[in-house]
């Protein structure tokens, strides 16, 4: 079946699964609001519930002897300190995500770059781990941004949409493994109502959202699949939604038909995998387009 991935994962898993978080705190209200984002509190105080979210989130991956991929926004180096220090002391991974969560695809070709290079090296030096992975702020990768990665020796990206299963993407810098998202993977769409934000979803309880969860890994078990999270501990890290998820996770667990590993192992995998079964993985040359399509 078409469908179907041919990457076999390790111990006869049937689907990778990696539990990854997004790390923003308040970044976006000082970016979208300059010189009065900080004068705004239903946005700070509503992101800022990220204070207590994410040692929440933290305290349940412990729990559960799970190992998670944090996407952080560098910013919060300075600003949370303990936070991002917590996070690596936890054995997570740290992978990229902007500096303050600046959209790449609204960026100059230098400032970019830029963001890109100061980001990682920012989390390096603050970790002193090597930082291999990057989700792009907003999914808002430009036509620039996989060979900026690849040509910064990053191993993967986790931003893109146009697949279901993990495939490969040649640049004229090199090479990179992309594990794609799903945005109804997100928790935003399902919990987040903050009307000053733009955002107004109904929110809904937590079974409802992991019932939607659960059709995306079900369908992923039929078919050696990929799937991985875009959760954020200022929304699910509320009482009502951690604990829910906590006990969802562990179900997940105790199945032993799903690998659940960090995003830099499963890229390790699908690299390795790639060079000994070769064309077993989707290739795809980056930029898809070199110029503005002509219209009309």
């Amino acid at each position: 079946m078409a469908l179907r991935g041919q990457i076999r994962w390790p111990n006869g898993a049937r689907c990778a699964l990696a539990i990854a978080w997004d790390i923003d705190f308040d970044t976006t209200v000082h970016l979208e609001h300059p010189g009065t984002g900080y004068s705004k509190y239903e946005l700070l105080s509503d992101l800022r519930y990220e204070d207590v979210g994410l040692p929440n989130v933290l305290e349940m991956l412990g729990e559960l002897s799970l190992r998670s991929t944090f996407f952080v926004s560098s910013w919060n180096i300075d600003q949370y300190p303990e936070a991002v220090r917590g996070i690596g002391s936890g054995g997570h991974e740290i992978a990229c995500h902007g500096v303050m969560h600046e959209p790449p695809n609204q960026q100059s070709q230098e400032r970019e770059l830029e963001l890109l290079v100061r980001s990682r090296n920012a989390l390096q030096d603050f970790l002193d781990t090597r930082v291999s992975g990057y989700r792009a702020p907003y999914a808002a990768f430009s036509h620039r941004t996989a060979d900026y990665l690849a040509g910064e020796s990053f191993k993967y990206d986790s931003s893109l949409l146009n697949d279901h299963l993990p495939y490969l993407i040649r640049t004229e810098s090199g090479c990179l493994v992309e594990l794609p998202i799903d945005i109804a993977m997100s928790d935003a769409p399902h919990f987040a109502h903050v009307p000053s934000a733009g955002y107004t979803m109904q929110p809904q309880i937590a079974a409802d959202a992991i019932a939607y969860y659960q059709s995306v890994i079900a369908a992923a078990l039929e078919i050696n699949g990929f799937v991985t999270t875009i959760w954020h501990p200022a929304i699910s890290g509320r009482p009502e939604r951690v604990l829910p998820i906590s006990r969802y996770l562990r179900g997940l667990q105790e199945r032993g038909d799903l690998w659940m590993a960090p995003m830099r192992e499963v890229a390790d995998w699908v690299e390795a995998w790639a060079a000994s079964h070769p064309g077993t993985v989707r290739e795809l040359a980056f930029p898809l387009y070199r110029r503005a399509v002509e219209t009309g």
